[in-house]
């Protein structure tokens, strides 16, 4: 009695199909993203709500605050050098610029200091913008990941 063995490589068909063929699956779903690529934009654009708002004149927008940002330098012979948005200033300047003026008491105030400034001399800078009403400070620091 001799059985027969298959090796699994014939070319008869009467065993099952152990492969899914993916390509039609491929094909349709290149077509369905190219069909929505073109129509969403189409749709969006097309229906966009028209709103009729009311107008005031009463009432006038505040401007956008920026930041004030502040720097502390030292330069070669150790002489500390206060910066507003890049503009060297000095504190008869700075007293100058602030003192009389009404500044908002959420006014964004940045502060970045050198590395090498003594703590006490930064300090001091941190209390003259406090006494000129610029309350809301930041100080900048640098992220240093751990090894």
């Amino acid at each position: 009695m001799a059985g027969s063995m298959s090796s699994g490589y014939s070319d008869e068909e009467d065993g099952a199909m152990s492969a899914i063929n993916v390509t039609p699956l491929v094909d349709v779903t290149l077509v369905l993203l190219i069909v929505f690529m073109i129509t969403v934009p189409v749709i969006v654009g097309s229906a966009r709500v028209k709103v009729d708002v009311p107008e005031t004149t009463s009432v006038e927008p505040e401007p956008e605050q920026l930041p004030l940002v502040f720097a502390l330098k030292q330069n070669d012979k150790l002489q500390i050098t206060l910066y507003l948005n890049d503009n060297p200033i000095d504190d008869a300047g700075l007293k100058k610029m602030f003192g009389g003026s009404k500044l908002n008491k959420d006014q964004a105030v940045s502060l970045s200091a050198d590395r090498g400034i003594p703590y006490g001399e930064v300090m001091k800078y941190i209390d003259l913008l406090e006494s000129l009403g610029l309350k809301k400070l930041a100080l900048d620091t640098r992220h240093v990941e751990q090894r």
